[in-house]
């Protein structure tokens, strides 16, 4: 996962310094692309932080509970973010087509494309946390309630 991450901001910074690039440029169909590759980048380093911290508290087979709980509260976060910054930049984009201006409406689709795929991988894994902390007994990692080692 963490080859993953950092292949994903590498390549979002495309996104968010292009972005910044045309708005500096007094461009501003860049701002979907600035925000967008902004929120795409803290979430998915939100989510390794997260899956992180749960490792470390991994000790033998026996996962901290409290780890994964946070861990699902900040995939749950992600994705609230994420929809709700795809929703913010469609409207912008709708604005700014009813202005003339059509390629704001095009960045943020194509921003919101992306964001849609990190929200979706954040609600998976939601619920392969949720299926953790539900399925007590079977042959994975255990979960304590009390932190082993933080």
């Amino acid at each position: 996962m963490t080859i993953a991450i950092v292949i994903m901001v590498v390549l979002t910074t495309f996104f968010t310094a292009g972005g910044i690039s045309l708005l500096t440029a007094g461009e501003l169909p860049g701002l979907p692309l600035a925000v967008g590759g902004a929120v795409m980048q803290i979430g998915a380093i939100a989510l390794l932080t997260a899956t992180w911290h749960v490792r470390r508290t991994l000790d033998g087979q026996t996962i901290a509970r409290s780890s994964i709980m946070t861990a699902r509260r900040t995939s749950k976060w992600v994705r609230r973010t994420t929809l709700s910054t795809i929703i913010v930049l469609i409207v912008y984009g709708l604005i700014r087509l009813t202005l003339g201006d059509p390629w704001s409406l095009a960045t943020a689709g194509i921003i919101g494309v992306a964001l849609f795929l990190l929200a979706t991988s954040s609600k998976n894994i939601g619920l392969a946390q949720d299926r953790a902390l539900n399925t007590q007994g079977t042959d994975g990692p255990q979960i304590a309630d009390q932190p082993l080692r933080e």
